[in-house]
């Protein structure tokens, strides 16, 4: 009798300790990195002073896409502030290629202060369980046209390429609520 008192208080145990598990199963299944240049994807600038008033400026992007699976068995994320949000962590690589390219560390969102350039993000908000999520983030690079408007341009080809091949050089950290519940390696 005491052997089955023990077993069962042993599987209780376990049985709480796997339901109490704080710790969500998300696991990126598929990073993705590109050069853009596509209003799709990334919008475009339209010029509001002088005398290209009106001409509309599509910019050069870097264009990040991961998916990641639910493999638990509750639904991750919600909306309002539950909602899941992705973010890179550049290393040290790759932010000295950020500004070999760009002239700044385009991670950093108060870089973008004063250049015409910006940022984005697109992803959903929660992934049910043994479902994928698709995240998608834009740092945009320069535009093609001379303008003062946006003062910076497209980099050279072969930058562009440096920065493509350094662009998962970093971890990706995935948040809800204002708190870290993953962070992956992006290049795996």
């Amino acid at each position: 009798m005491k052997r089955f008192i023990k077993l069962l208080g042993l599987i209780s145990l376990f049985a709480l300790l796997t339901a109490c598990s704080s710790k969500p199963s998300l696991e990126l299944v598929n990073s993705k990195v590109d050069i853009v240049k596509d209003k799709s994807i990334v919008g475009s600038i339209i010029i509001t002073e002088g005398d290209k008033k009106g001409q509309e400026l599509i910019p050069t992007a870097l264009y990040y896409e991961f998916k990641i699976k639910n493999n638990g068995n509750r639904k991750i994320g919600g909306t309002g502030d539950k909602a899941l949000q992705v973010k890179i962590v550049p290393n040290k690589k790759l932010v000295t290629t950020s500004k070999e390219t760009v002239g700044f560390n385009i991670f950093n969102p108060s870089s973008y202060d004063g250049t015409g350039l910006g940022y984005g993000a697109s992803f959903v908000g929660e992934i049910q369980p043994d479902k994928i999520g698709k995240f998608i983030l834009t740092f945009e690079l320069g535009v093609s046209e001379e303008n003062p408007q946006v003062p910076i341009r497209v980099p050279a080809k072969d930058k562009l390429e440096k920065l493509k091949e350094n662009a998962l050089d970093g971890s990706l950290i995935v948040t809800s609520d204002g708190k870290e519940i993953a962070q992956f390696d992006s290049k795996k």
